[in-house]
Parts: structure tokens; sequence; C-alpha cells
């Protein structure tokens, strides 16, 4: 799981360089495998609270960014 993860994170930042919107939706699921993995993995309280927060942060910028819109 940290493997899918870590390439979603990957691409998700490579989209939003390119400045794709989708590269949000990545992201999100990106920090939902990590939260996930924190959980019953890595059994880390701080790590899944940062993936919350980063979560939040993708839907977020998904809502908020429109085509052609620089943020």
């Amino acid at each position: 799981m940290d493997w899918i993860a870590a390439v979603l994170t990957a691409a998700g930042s490579f989209l939003l360089s390119k400045r794709w919107r989708y590269g949000w939706l990545l992201s999100g699921i990106a920090n939902l495998l990590w939260m996930a993995y924190a959980i019953w993995w890595a059994h880390s309280v701080p790590l899944a609270v940062l993936n919350v927060f980063m979560v939040t942060n993708a839907i977020r910028g998904f809502r908020n960014w429109k085509k052609g819109q620089v943020l």
C-alpha cells in the first residue's frame, strides 16, 4: 500500500506542477492511502492527523481551482 500511495503522491505532485486540476484528486487519494497506512501498519497518530489535513486541503484545492486560474 505504501508503494501505491508513494506513486500516487508523486503523480499528483507532477500533475499539479503542470497546473492540472486532477492532481488534487490523485493527491487526495494518495493521502487517504497514507492515512490507512498510518493507522493500520505504522500505528502513527501524527501521520494520520497530518493526512486528515492533507485530504481536506486536496478537496479544497480541487473545488477551488478553476481552469486558467493561477493560485
